[in-house]
């Protein structure tokens, strides 16, 4: 019976490294048929796995000389946090990680992924920001139109789009990885610093800025639900429940298309209660909408 074409992807990752470690090599195709998947999905997979895995002349992937043989459980474990796959299952630790490479095991378990922007087309500049990284050199590229000189940090994966985080002129910004061409990385130097670690790891988004905005909201009974379940906004906090149900929820973020664009979507069950800036804007853009939305549409048959 074929795998799922929505398999596990903590199962796939971890199953990939497994076999890596016993000294194969492996071919995208012959995984692609393994656990039912396209071949875009397993390179997707095996970007992921770009720090410790190596692609051979022949197409081929292995793992690098000073990672084989050497894989261990809390290797699995690390890998899962970095990834964030981490929080997708019980906190049981890796034997609860390695049952679920087991056969029998599998087939209680199924996470539909998030799409991921592909990112084929731009393998070469990912290995070498990683590289820059790694060497904490300078860069210099074109991005929207502009030379800019950076000084890269992390490469970030948020809601399935890879981002470069990286300082220009000591702001720490994000850079789409899609959006960058004429990379070159240099020979200078520079010297990470720990406080910008600190607010990549902080931040839940990639709106990078020390001035934070903080937003209240009222959120309907009829949607409290969704809100309790998993934070829907960047920051989320619950600031108390009233008896009708209604919650009282505080945010806190960089930019206001940040939040904007999710309080659209939940409209008319969220209201924005602070700051009256916020309110006001949001009024605009659906006044907008809704008197472009009713103007008879123009052209040509």
């Amino acid at each position: 019976m074929a795998t799922p074409l929505h398999d596990t992807l903590a199962l796939r990752l971890a199953d990939i490294l497994l076999q890596l470690n016993q000294g194969e090599s492996l071919c995208r195709y012959d995984l692609a048929q393994q656990f039912g998947v396209s071949e875009r999905t397993i390179y997707r997979d095996l970007s992921r796995l770009a720090d410790v895995v190596e692609r051979l002349p022949d197409g081929r992937y292995q793992l690098t000389k000073e990672h084989q043989g050497k894989l261990q459980p809390r290797d699995l474990e690390a890998f899962a946090k970095v990834t964030g796959v981490n929080r997708l299952f019980p906190n049981n630790g890796h034997r609860f990680l390695r049952s679920l490479l087991a056969p029998d095991e599998q087939r209680n378990f199924l996470v539909k992924a998030n799409h991921h922007e592909n990112v084929e087309p731009h393998d070469q500049p990912f290995r070498q920001l990683n590289e820059a990284i790694r060497q904490q050199r300078q860069c210099r590229l074109m991005y929207a139109g502009k030379p800019r000189t950076l000084c890269p940090y992390r490469l970030v994966n948020n809601k399935g789009i890879w981002y470069l985080a990286a300082t220009e002129a000591g702001q720490l910004k994000a850079f789409a990885l899609g959006r960058i061409s004429v990379l070159h990385v240099t020979n200078e130097s520079f010297v990470a610093q720990p406080a910008v670690h600190l607010q990549i790891e902080e931040d839940d988004d990639i709106w990078f800025s020390k001035t934070k905005i903080t937003v209240q909201l009222s959120v309907a009974p009829a949607i409290a639900y969704y809100f309790l379940r998993r934070p829907v906004v960047p920051g989320q906090q619950v600031v108390r429940t009233l008896g009708s149900g209604e919650l009282i929820v505080s945010s806190t973020i960089s930019h206001a298309n940040q939040i904007l664009p999710i309080i659209q979507y939940w409209v008319p069950h969220v209201r924005v209660l602070e700051p009256a800036w916020l309110a006001a804007q949001l009024y605009r853009e659906l006044e907008h909408y809704l008197h472009t939305a009713t103007q008879p549409t123009t052209g040509t048959e």
